[in-house]
């Protein structure tokens, strides 16, 4: 599917006037699959940041509407007051937009999930998210399964959620429980397999993969935040800028594993693949370091200290180590003391750091550049001073910081001149 052919989307009404979805009902219901008709999109408008802003106002009285695969054209009457954004990469969106109030629920590991989000934003003065209070839509110990009737509690009028997703074996809903959500209280606005630029397997038809800032950049259509979001934007253009002009050249760039680590045994992941999911690291050109190991790159194997050694990375970053706390910390010792440790390079020289998710709103991916810029390149971008208490992001020196974070809070709270 291309920018000029979004034909594909789902089709449902709402309970009410303030959120709907626009267009006909698919034939056969709601999630018959992602299918295509003979609509011709509305064109769409140029913006100054040079994405695309696909709302338009539908109506005197200031409705608007958003386009987005697989979703289709979305209708709203006024901006979402309450929004469930499962992910952290729409939440970090949602608070990054000023619109943190609206967020009613969130998914999975409520925890995890807060200390996710809160290591980057309690950096910035007068920025803050609130979660511990919010509901959980993802039942404890049961991370393949959503609470239906919260969905009704919240009582929310979007939904940052990808209906492809729930048909998916991950979730296994119906046709008929995803159309009465999007009936009964609020729409679908998602697109969760833009990650990795993966085929949604229970959904048929095409499906459009967007970067991480044109998904963010929806986003902001949807909360009607086009500028604070171009802001934000020139912001992190700013600072990939400052990294490609510092980067050494590529024979001099070390190799790098990216992994999971449990009890002597690392699970490597393939940052080198499509989809938003490695935004924070794809500027930097590095080489996987288990390219060339028998098991291959992929996060599909596991590797012990003999395949590390084998891989040789001269930097190990542990994927999601931010929102771990004295886990990682407890870890990461035990995984420098290890016998076999002093044999692999990155391990050998304390390269060894936390990393941050993939899932990732503005802000983070903010934070996440620079601190993988200073853990990859310190003699370029001043080195990572470490892990700290693992309670928030550390502190780095004024004339260290690779972007202005007093800008970013004041874009975030509305303060920005």
């Amino acid at each position: 599917m291309t920018d000029t052919s979004d034909t594909t989307r789902y089709d449902a009404p709402t309970r009410r006037d303030y959120v709907k979805y626009g267009g006909a009902l698919a034939t056969g219901g709601l999630l018959a699959g992602c299918s295509s008709d003979d609509a011709t999109p509305e064109p769409t408008t140029g913006t100054t940041d040079g994405t695309t802003d696909d709302t338009e106002t539908t109506t005197a009285d200031s409705s608007y509407s958003v386009t987005m695969a697989p979703v289709g054209e979305v209708e709203f009457d006024a901006v979402p007051e309450r929004v469930l954004p499962y992910y952290p990469i729409s939440a970090g969106a949602t608070i990054a937009l000023g619109h943190g109030d609206a967020i009613t629920g969130i998914g999975y590991d409520k925890q995890l999930f807060g200390n996710t989000v809160d290591y980057y934003y309690d950096a910035l003065d007068g920025v803050s998210f609130e979660w511990e209070s919010l509901g959980r839509v993802t039942p404890s110990g049961e991370p393949g399964t959503l609470d239906t009737e919260l969905f009704y509690e919240l009582d929310n009028d979007v939904h940052f959620f990808d209906p492809c997703l729930l048909r998916s074996s991950s979730f296994g809903w119906s046709e008929a429980d995803i159309e009465a959500i999007a009936t009964d209280v609020g729409p679908w606005f998602g697109n969760y397999y833009s990650r990795t630029n993966a085929t949604p397997p229970a959904c048929e038809g095409d499906y459009e993969h967007y970067t991480l800032w044109e998904y963010i950049g929806k986003l902001a259509d949807v909360l009607q935040e086009r500028e604070r979001y171009a802001a934000l934007k020139a912001v992190r253009d700013d600072l990939v800028a400052t990294i490609e002009r510092g980067l050494p050249p590529a024979e001099e760039r070390p190799s790098l594993a990216i992994v999971a680590y449990s009890g002597g045994t690392f699970w490597p992941y393939d940052f080198t693949q499509d989809g938003y999911l490695w935004n924070h690291v794809r500027p930097f050109g590095a080489t996987n370091a288990f390219t060339t190991t028998e098991g291959g790159p992929g996060s599909d194997g596991a590797y012990d200290y003999e395949g590390l050694i084998e891989a040789e990375p001269a930097v190990v970053l542990r994927y999601w180590g931010t929102a771990l706390g004295d886990t990682f910390i407890q870890a990461r010792e035990e995984v420098l003391n290890d016998p076999l440790a002093a044999e692999v390079p990155a391990f050998r020289d304390g390269r060894y750091y936390p990393s941050g998710h993939g899932m990732q709103g503005p802000v983070m991916n903010l934070f996440q550049l620079e601190m993988t810029a200073k853990q990859l390149y310190p003699d370029q971008f001043g080195a990572w001073p470490g892990y700290g208490d693992g309670e928030r992001y550390p502190e780095i020196p004024e004339d260290e910081r690779l972007f202005d974070r007093d800008e970013v809070a004041a874009i975030v709270t509305g303060d920005a001149a």
